[in-house]
């Protein structure tokens, strides 16, 4: 049976997965060659500077490779950058279930249940999760990035991607062999994120509906 700790470590995981890159913002045109890495982050970086908020929906398709089965959950996440930043990443189906999180503190709430709280900033593995997450919000600059991964760049100069590989004493690679960030080559916007587990499991997110930069009711982080 898992620890209260370890349901906690799940649930970032999940979250990480889901959350990664999330960037928006007008961009000028990208050239048709496929940009290297370094500018492609420097573009993207660029695109979050004038960042405060974000609203999103986002469907995800989990792939499990054992049972060669897809799972297909629905969502919605609200982003504002400061300090401390502040997040609600909720699953409205099948399974409802709602992350909060201001600054180092979080809180999950699973269906019906009692809400759970941890301070994520005792805890090595979750704090690294959390700053990853901070990290491609605009929280830093995605740059960053390098020393966590080996980072490459792939696809088209219309519709680049980031290939983030975990560095072996990253926490990250205990849990991904890869993750895919897919753009806009225009406006830097995450549009398809692919993430590949250790154990071979996909998880496969395209965003929609993105807002940026509007008015959001505190009380939702509450």
């Amino acid at each position: 049976m898992l620890t209260k700790t370890g349901k906690w470590k799940r649930w970032a995981l999940r979250l990480l997965l889901v959350l990664c890159g999330v960037v928006a913002g007008p961009r000028p045109s990208v050239a048709a060659p496929l940009p290297t890495a370094m500018e492609l982050m420097t573009r993207i970086d660029a695109a979050q500077k004038d960042l405060h908020s974000l609203r999103a929906d986002f469907v995800q398709h989990s792939r499990v490779k054992l049972f060669r089965q897809q799972i297909s959950s629905t969502g919605r996440f609200l982003y504002v950058k400061g300090t401390p930043a502040r997040l609600r990443w909720e699953y409205l189906a099948p399974d409802p279930s709602t992350m909060l999180l201001v600054g180092d503190q979080a809180q999950l709430t699973i269906g019906t249940r009692a809400p759970q709280r941890i301070d994520t900033g005792k805890d090595p593995m979750l704090r690294a999760i959390f700053a990853q997450l901070k990290l491609w919000l605009g929280q830093g600059s995605l740059r960053d990035a390098e020393g966590e991964y080996e980072v490459k760049a792939a696809g088209t100069g219309d519709q680049p991607a980031l290939l983030l590989l975990p560095k072996a004493q990253s926490p990250l690679s205990r849990v991904f062999s890869r993750i895919e960030l897919h753009v806009d080559g225009k406006s830097m916007l995450l549009r398809r994120l692919l993430m590949v587990e250790q154990s071979g499991d996909e998880k496969e997110v395209v965003f929609g509906k993105i807002e940026r930069n509007i008015e959001l009711n505190p009380a939702q982080f509450q």
